[in-house]
């Protein structure tokens, strides 16, 4: 028998038009909840749909704070971006103690109640100093301190405005809340290029993150064969269709007592660690992303030196005083400033902490271990690869009879 959350999403979730499949049962952990098969689900079938009109976006979210705070509120939040506008929608729900009811433009509590408590949620935004510290080194380091300043500026220009409307309600909206709110977005959000007519995961310039309730229940395992599907009703020719629905299909067999898993697209251990608060061991999607100082270009490096040959060109023309005319000098010279940057990065990582520290706690070492595995191993094979290309140029040398001597450090 499900716990008495899950079974209130449930009839929540149904009663406003979605649908799980009747094998699924849901199962409440300490990190939020599993999707596990109480008989075998074959291959090709609809595990989950989600109407258009339970999903949390900026529509649903300017609708209930313009009711909520009055009409004349509507030019000010028309300047909010949508993350502010889904928190803050999100916030309202806990502003209200427990005995007194919520408006019923706040529609969504029966779903944020079935959601991993604040103490469950371990993004780095959750880290303690010392953890966090444990990362100084890394790109998550930098990413999170960025996003804990962008956050916090969110947080105190939507309860200023709060304030000016009701100070009661800015009181309980606390960083903490807002906090919380800005994870449940992180963690769980698709990008609203989902609610086209041709669903995509794929992002764009003015796609933004929003939740569908229900469908988020689906945990992630890479390659995991799923479609998404839309469903418009007959007729109708709306861009965005509230009556539409949203579909998960899985395509392989779930026995029964497995989980049904979703798939979130490739992402490297950094996007899983700082958005979504896990890592996955030996990740093949691991990236490294290096810039070279003065240039607009960014590399993504993957594994095997993956994407390694437009930063050896990039350097390759800069050292040269002839680019269309590039000689084993200057192939040496790249060579030489890569291996260089490269160790550089290598030893600036930092080291994992021991297994008996206790200011670590073991989800984040794990973390930091997947981490740090992924990153070393990449930079190693870039090491490889610009050895190479250094021992090409030395051929290059003897095969014009030149013969190089390199002095032993």
């Amino acid at each position: 028998m499900e716990p008495n959350s899950t079974a209130e999403l449930r009839r929540w979730f149904t009663t406003h038009g979605g649908f799980i499949h009747p094998f699924v049962s849901l199962s409440q952990g300490k990190f939020g909840l599993s999707a596990i098969a109480q008989d075998t689900i074959h291959a090709d079938t609809t595990i989950v749909s989600c109407p258009f009109s339970l999903a949390i976006d900026v529509e649903c979210s300017m609708h209930a704070l313009t009711v909520l705070f009055g009409e004349s509120s509507l030019v000010d939040l028309q300047s909010w971006s949508e993350r502010q506008l889904i928190c803050t929608y999100i916030c309202l729900h806990w502003v209200f103690p427990d005995s007194s009811p919520i408006p019923d433009a706040l529609r969504h509590l029966p779903y944020l109640k079935s959601l991993p408590p604040a103490d469950a949620l371990l993004t780095p935004l959750q880290f303690t100093p010392s953890e966090l510290e444990a990362f100084q080194g890394t790109n998550i380091h930098g990413a999170t301190r960025d996003r804990q300043e962008s956050w916090s500026a969110d947080w105190n220009k939507c309860q200023t405005f709060i304030h000016a409307v009701n100070p009661d309600w800015a009181e309980r909206y606390t960083w903490d809340n807002h906090l919380r709110a800005s994870t449940y977005l992180s963690t769980r959000a698709f990008p609203s290029t989902l609610l086209s007519r041709s669903p995509t995961l794929q992002t764009t310039s003015s796609s933004y993150p929003f939740m569908l309730p229900g469908v988020d229940i689906l945990n992630h395992s890479r390659g995991q064969p799923v479609s998404w599907c839309t469903s418009y009703p007959e007729g109708s020719t709306k861009v965005r269709d509230d009556s539409a629905t949203i579909s998960i299909i899985s395509h392989t067999t779930t026995p029964l007592g497995e989980e049904v898993f979703n798939n979130y697209g490739l992402k490297a251990n950094d996007e899983l660690i700082l958005g979504y608060g896990f890592s996955l061991p030996q990740n093949p999607d691991d990236k490294i992303t290096l810039q070279l100082g003065g240039s607009s270009n960014k590399w993504a490096i993957g594994r095997l030196a993956s994407g390694a040959e437009g930063l050896w060109n990039e350097v390759r023309r800069l050292v040269a005083e002839t680019p269309g005319e590039i000689g084993y000098e200057d192939d040496l010279e790249a060579a030489q400033l890569l291996l260089d940057m490269v160790q550089k990065k290598y030893e600036s990582l930092p080291g994992l902490p021991d297994e008996n520290d206790a200011s670590i706690r073991p989800a984040v070492r794990l973390m930091l271990k997947h981490y740090l595995e992924g990153q070393r191993d990449i930079l190693t094979s870039l090491k490889t690869y610009f050895e190479e290309r250094q021992e090409a140029a030395v051929e290059a040398a003897r095969d014009e009879g030149i013969e190089l001597v390199f002095d032993d450090e």
